[in-house]
């Protein structure tokens, strides 16, 4: 049973969700960059996210899987990582720069920029040591929430306990399916809200 309960929140949580949650994290706030949005862009933003992120990683992972270069879609081995992040990376960056591109508040792009980084921090880590991608990804969020409300960018302090809390049931999860050992959860989530939170206080 915990098994089964592991692997669903491994699915809520996953780490290619994190830069949509973000922004829907982000349009639950009703700071003023958020009012000026008019309702048909935050909806655009957000197919894009969620297309950019989400669907078209996910089919080149499946390619990859289809053709061999990986051999489980969990990818439990290192060797198995280094092309979806690359991948990954590579859709977050385009991402960021057409985010970046629509002369919108810092805020829209941050999580982008940030997530980009993070996966070229975890492609480097993961060629010696496996880290927890799914930590990292709560981290990022998790970090990224705290430096916009040490910034008062946002006033979310709920929304930091749930970050936090939520982090702690992926942590469970990972730890649960065998996936990962105790270092390499925290030491996910530990860079994950580091690199964030850098990003956010720099911009």
């Amino acid at each position: 049973m915990e098994e089964k309960a592991a692997g669903i929140i491994s699915w809520i949580f996953h780490p290619l969700l994190m830069p949509t949650y973000a922004l829907l994290l982000v349009f639950s706030n009703d700071n003023f960059f958020v009012l000026l949005l008019p309702q048909k862009l935050k909806l655009i933003l957000t197919a894009i996210i969620f297309t950019n992120t989400l669907l078209l990683p996910l089919i080149f992972i499946w390619m990859m899987k289809r053709r061999g270069i990986i051999q489980s879609y969990h990818m439990p081995e290192r060797a198995d990582r280094t092309f979806p992040f690359l991948v990954t990376g590579l859709f977050y960056m385009a991402t960021w720069y057409m985010i970046n591109n629509l002369n919108l508040p810092g805020v829209y792009s941050m999580f982008l920029l940030g997530g980009t980084i993070l996966i070229v921090i975890c492609l480097v880590i993961n060629l010696f040591w496996k880290i927890s991608i799914h930590t990292a990804g709560t981290g990022g969020l998790t970090g990224g929430f705290i430096a916009l409300n040490y910034l008062m960018v946002v006033n979310s302090p709920l929304v930091i306990l749930m970050l936090i809390f939520i982090s702690g049931l992926v942590g469970f999860a990972r730890l649960k399916s065998d996936t990962h050992n105790p270092s390499q959860v925290y030491a996910g989530f530990v860079v994950g809200a580091i690199v964030m939170a850098g990003i956010s206080l720099l911009l």
